[in-house]
């Protein structure tokens, strides 16, 4: 709260500026209406002959009256003014207390930022609006959302910008703030995609924190008036300050999102050295007294056949219970949490897992409450670690910037499908060297009697597709 309340001072001392014009106006209203009686009376009495004095007396009247009539429709006017700033200042006070209140009560980046974009392109009423988080330490935008287009027309426009022309600007390490009146006509703009909707005026501010750029925001189009009849009309400096207020609110909301992913990584770095000293402490000691055996059972297989037999049979037994222990601890440590839970509750765990490690669009299609899924431990464990190899692969490797996770029941079968807009692979070329991520998640699903399929190619992204039954296949009776 302490960075919204830092913003909020410029707000308020605004405010306090207001009430220093007030006291004048009052002043104002005191003065000038006895400056001007005078002058009424002084020129009635200096100007007009005493023959004339009801014509006097009428031309007095009636310049009181028009006096008084400028005077009122001068000072109401300031007074509307006001009151429409008071409501101006209480709508940005409103909006960035609401901000504040994401950075706190949100955990996903992905809401908090377009919450940003949402409140800001409302604030200013402008018709687009749009938030650009880049790759840390280059200037590809790695995450796009936007305000005020619908969703056929994002996906007409195709991929998001990558960094050029104006956009680009914002999010290089010489670059700031920008107010254009006209896009077109800027010589640094490099024009719009195809299928992207018009856009004249732009107002941007770059997102950043302590000198590093986290990316841009920006809107587009400020209007007034109703849609049938609305008038463009130019961004200000007054914008300019407000929309700087949501940028650094978005870039207090990414560094807690790379705080947080530092905190994870931090926790399985000390995981794996707990486990390392497990299995030094326990397991390993088991593997070493084991080979200590068979070693002497080696040396007394020619003089002592029984008492080397036993250590053999002690030694295959205590090997046994040492694989034993080695995969529950590591079923434990990856899926652990995962116990007594429903495949789509868990698998809803990991797509928020990766949203918020991740600033991908994760997007997750959950069976409905009237298509329950249910499978046994087993099937549950094993869908579920085909779709964490799945999404690990798309953090290391994909590229992507939105993925899909889809999880069905049809008929007697439960489909797993999770898509991504990545880079893509050699599909090929990946299955003749068989590496272990594809062969683990295509061995799991044939275990349950189900099928893998994985379509991908370079740069159309990667299509993967498991099929298992919902129960096991009854076994056969003996003699069958």
């Amino acid at each position: 709260m302490r960075p919204f309340l830092a913003r909020a001072d410029g707000v308020l001392g605004d405010a306090r500026c207001f009430v220093v014009d007030t006291r004048t106006l009052r002043w104002m209203a005191i003065v000038l209406p006895l400056v001007f009686m005078v002058a009424v009376i002084y020129l009635r009495f200096s100007y007009v002959p005493p023959e004339h004095g009801a014509e006097g007396n009428i031309f007095a009247i009636l310049a009181v009256a028009l006096g008084a009539t400028a005077f009122s429709i001068f000072f109401f006017n300031i007074i509307e003014r006001r009151e429409e700033e008071i409501t101006n200042r209480g709508r940005q006070i409103e909006a960035l207390h609401e901000a504040a209140l994401a950075l706190t009560m949100e955990l996903d980046l992905q809401v908090v930022l377009q919450k940003m974009v949402d409140i800001s392109r409302n604030l200013l009423h402008a018709k687009y609006g749009a938030l650009g988080v880049v790759e840390r330490g280059t200037t590809n935008i790695q995450q796009f959302l936007t305000a005020g287009i619908d969703a056929d027309t994002r996906v007409r426009i195709g991929a998001p910008p990558r960094g050029h022309g104006l956009l680009g600007l914002l999010i290089s390490p010489e670059g700031g703030a920008l107010i254009i009146d006209d896009i077109q006509s800027d010589p640094r703009a490099t024009g719009f995609p195809p299928n992207h909707p018009p856009m004249k005026s732009l107002l941007g501010v770059p997102i950043k924190s302590k000198g590093e750029i986290f990316g841009n925001l920006y809107v587009a189009d400020k209007f007034e008036g109703p849609s049938d009849s609305e008038v463009l009309l130019s961004f200000t400096e007054e914008d300019h300050q407000l929309l700087q207020k949501f940028a650094t609110q978005a870039a207090i909301a990414i560094e807690n999102a790379q705080l947080y992913r530092k905190t994870q990584e931090l926790a399985v770095v000390q995981e794996r050295e707990r486990f390392g000293m497990a299995l030094h402490d326990g397991i390993m000691q088991s593997v070493y007294a084991a080979g200590l055996s068979l070693q002497e059972a080696k040396y007394e297989i020619q003089t002592n056949t029984e008492h080397a037999s036993r250590r053999i049979d002690q030694s295959v037994e205590s090997l046994g219970q040492v694989l034993r222990d080695l995969r529950n601890y590591i079923m434990g440590l990856r899926t652990g949490r995962f116990q007594g839970q429903d495949v789509a509750t868990s698998l809803g765990q990991l797509t928020t897992e990766l949203r918020a490690n991740t600033l991908m669009t994760v997007n997750y299609d959950a069976p409905t409450k009237f298509s329950v899924i249910r499978l046994d431990e087993e099937r549950t464990e094993e869908i579920l670690l085909i779709a964490r190899e799945a999404l690990n692969n798309i953090r290391k490797h994909a590229q992507a910037h939105n993925v899909l996770v889809s999880l069905k029941g049809e008929g007697d079968q439960v489909v797993l499908k999770i898509v991504d807009d990545g880079i893509g692979f050699d599909f090929e070329a990946a299955s003749g060297g068989d590496g272990h991520g594809l062969r683990n998640m295509r061995e799991r699903a044939r275990k349950l009697g189900g099928d893998l399929e994985i379509t991908s190619e370079p740069s159309q992204g990667t299509h993967l597709r498991v099929q298992m039954p919902l129960q096991p296949a009854p076994t056969s009776p003996a003699g069958a």
